[in-house]
């Protein structure tokens, strides 16, 4: 592949918008979960229509997306590729990969810790479910490993591949958060806070650590593909 001029994934201004937005919606959902901590609006009505709607096929598909963005499978995701980067010295890519993948981690660990919100009654419950419900950690960390991984990919690409890999990307991400749904064990607002606060994290991320994202998109092809 060519070399290119890869273009930041934000520019600064845009980034600053975006930042401002999304920690402005996160801080009023996330205070709406404390001081209302039973299903908010339509929660109840719109789970209730996904526990309607099962079948047998459709909770397989349901349990193998969920565990494709399961919080373990995405950090052992996130591990493998800091460390295919590290062992090619590709520094800069590592150090932004880790940095966000470390950052969702400790975002839903404290959230679920220090919000404490209870997930839907067990009885609807497909999988088995043991912490916190706010936020969803799959959503949250889905956002965030596959939305950084898709910023330092795309300056390198062009054209229908570009709107390709975003698409396929969204669409995981969004699959993630319905099978979450599906099994019963997230209120759909658990599911939107995981894509406000993941998606505020990464904005974070892009602003503070702008350069090393760009000169690190440059490098992860080259790095994953030797």
């Amino acid at each position: 592949m060519p070399a290119t001029s890869p273009r930041a994934p934000l520019s600064r201004p845009a980034a600053l918008g975006a930042l401002l937005t999304l920690a402005a919606l996160t801080l009023a959902l996330t205070l709406a979960v404390i001081t209302h901590p039973d299903p908010l609006g339509p929660d109840a009505r719109w789970l209730q229509w996904f526990i309607d709607h099962r079948s047998g096929t459709l909770t397989s598909i349901a349990k193998v997306i969920s565990a494709l963005g399961d919080t373990t499978t995405m950090g052992i995701l996130a591990a493998l590729i800091c460390g295919v980067l590290t062992g090619r010295r590709q520094w800069e890519a590592a150090i932004f990969f880790g940095l966000t993948a470390l950052g969702a981690g400790v975002l839903t660990f404290a959230g679920k810790l220090l919000i404490g919100r209870d997930r839907p009654p067990v009885v609807d419950h497909l999988v088995t479910e043991t912490n916190h419900s706010y936020p969803s950690g799959h959503t949250l960390g889905s956002v965030v490993i596959v939305g950084a991984l898709v910023a330092l990919i795309l300056p390198l690409l062009h054209g229908l591949w570009r709107t390709l890999l975003v698409v396929v990307a969204g669409c995981f991400v969004l699959a993630v958060g319905l099978s979450r749904l599906y099994l019963g064990v997230h209120w759909p607002t658990d599911i939107l806070g995981g894509l406000l606060i993941g998606a505020l994290w990464l904005t974070i991320c892009f602003t503070l650590l702008r350069p090393v994202a760009v000169r690190g998109a440059a490098l992860v092809p080259k790095a994953l593909c030797g």
